[in-house]
């Protein structure tokens, strides 16, 4: 029993599917067929009893009413009572015969026998099957029995028709359920098997492939939608990262080329002449310090990417009064026009470093950006009861409409030129955006060109 679970386990899902459907069937079908047939067969017998007792009921009545008749004289009675395959007689009380009426019957099958109280039996003879009825009787003076055999040849045919008829509707049965479980079986693993496909297909093809389905809200259709999603998200994240690394290998180029071709012109004959030698030199370092600038920035946002969000909470005014302080210093030509009102007394739930982080990526870009315009306006407050809101403004450059969806994008940079000439690597708003939504907040962007940009960050505040 156990190994054949264990080879029916073995099997593939579409086979497993048809085997068992099958044993069920032909479990269902088999206790379904038996119980039929033994009610029709006792319902069968049930009949026969019942014809012989109501023959025996008319042949009694008869000499009950005809009590002192001749007991010969009532032979022209029990041959028309009689039936086909069917034998009457009287027995005294010796066992003697006294008067047998028989329609195919041959007397000699069953033996006279006196009884005191209604008996029936069912017996054979060889293949005959008989049914046995004896009733105790008066006739007069007549004390004695009065016996009825009926041969069931008919009732033992209609059962094996139906015991026939049964197995080839059990037969039949079981093959279309094994068929039916081919079919349910194919239907069943058709969606598994366009998804094997798919898979095999993402592993020659590419990422490009999805799942072709019906969207039936049944497991397998979610299972369908949940895959295309997942290599949705997948393909995308792909696709980011070649950008990533096809931008970072063009930014970590450029400063490393010209870096380059400067100790090769003073390698050739640049050395010998001052003024080549520091022009080489101080062009040298300044793209160093670019490339070490966007090396530090690829850095942070790789660690963005792998580090957990820290439970903790930060006060949004001393945060920023640090951070203004500290760009103040740096850029003493700039003014910061902070309300601190509508940001005092606010607790975020954000890590007092990862606040003082994004603050300073908003308004160092800002800063950038600023062109002639030296001033950064920076407002506030609660913005429901769960959330407050941070706006950083500047009155600078600006972003047009079309640039404005990916300036979150790593590495992405509005414009080449002058990007290069502030110094932006393009990875700031996108390290500063996911440690944003790390917290379940929400940073936005508004531009206009030559009428400034404002940076609207939601943090949540602690409770």
């Amino acid at each position: 029993m156990r190994g054949g679970l264990t080879k029916i386990n073995a099997l593939p899902i579409k086979w497993r599917i048809t085997v068992w459907t099958s044993l069920w069937m032909c479990i269902f079908l088999l206790l379904y067929s038996s119980v039929q047939y033994l009610v029709l067969d006792r319902w069968s017998l049930l009949e026969e009893e019942h014809a012989i007792q109501k023959s025996m009921d008319e042949i009694v009545g008869y000499y009950t009413d005809n009590d002192s008749r001749d007991i010969t004289a009532s032979r022209g009675f029990l041959e028309k009572a009689n039936q086909k395959d069917q034998l009457i007689r009287l027995v005294d009380r010796d066992e003697n015969s006294l008067l047998t009426i028989s329609d195919n019957l041959p007397d000699q099958w069953v033996l006279p026998k006196s009884v005191n109280t209604m008996t029936l039996e069912s017996v054979w003879h060889n293949q005959e099957h008989l049914l046995i009825l004896r009733n105790p009787i008066h006739i007069g003076s007549f004390t004695g029995t009065l016996e009825m055999v009926r041969n069931l040849e008919n009732y033992e045919k209609l059962n094996h028709i139906l015991l026939l008829v049964m197995i080839i509707g059990g037969v039949c049965g079981i093959a279309f359920s094994t068929l039916g479980g081919v079919l349910l079986g194919r239907q069943f693993i058709k969606p598994i098997a366009k998804l094997s496909t798919t898979m095999g297909n993402i592993q020659h093809n590419g990422l490009a492939e999805r799942v072709d389905f019906i969207d039936n809200q049944d497991e397998l259709s979610k299972l369908s939608h949940m895959f295309n999603e997942m290599m949705d998200r997948l393909e995308a994240s792909f696709k980011q990262q070649n950008q990533f690394v096809e931008d970072a290998s063009h930014e970590l180029r450029t400063p490393i080329a010209i870096i380059e071709g400067h100790l090769k012109l003073l390698s050739r004959w640049g050395k010998d002449d001052p003024a080549v030698l520091n022009e080489s030199l101080q062009a040298s370092l300044e793209e160093l310090a670019r490339l070490t600038k966007l090396t530090q920035d690829l850095l942070a946002s790789s660690h963005v990417e792998a580090i957990g969000i820290e439970n903790d909470q930060a006060e949004l005014s001393v945060i920023l009064m640090k951070v203004v302080n500290d760009f103040t210093i740096v850029h003493p030509n700039f003014i910061f026009d902070v309300n601190y009102h509508s940001l005092s007394n606010i607790h975020l739930a954000v890590s007092a470093n990862h606040l003082k982080q994004i603050l300073m990526i908003v308004i160092d870009n800002a800063i950038k950006y600023s062109g002639n315009q030296n001033t950064i306006r920076i407002a506030g407050g609660t913005w429901t009861d769960n959330q407050v809101q941070i706006q950083i403004a500047d009155r600078g450059i600006g972003i047009s409409e079309e640039h404005i969806h990916h300036v979150f994008d790593r590495l992405y940079r509005v414009d080449e030129a002058r990007s290069r000439k502030v110094g932006g690597s393009g990875l700031g708003l996108a390290i500063a955006r996911r440690l944003v939504e790390g917290y379940r907040g929400h940073i936005h962007l508004t531009s206009a060109l030559q009428q400034g940009t404002v940076v609207t960050i939601t943090l949540p505040r602690s409770t």
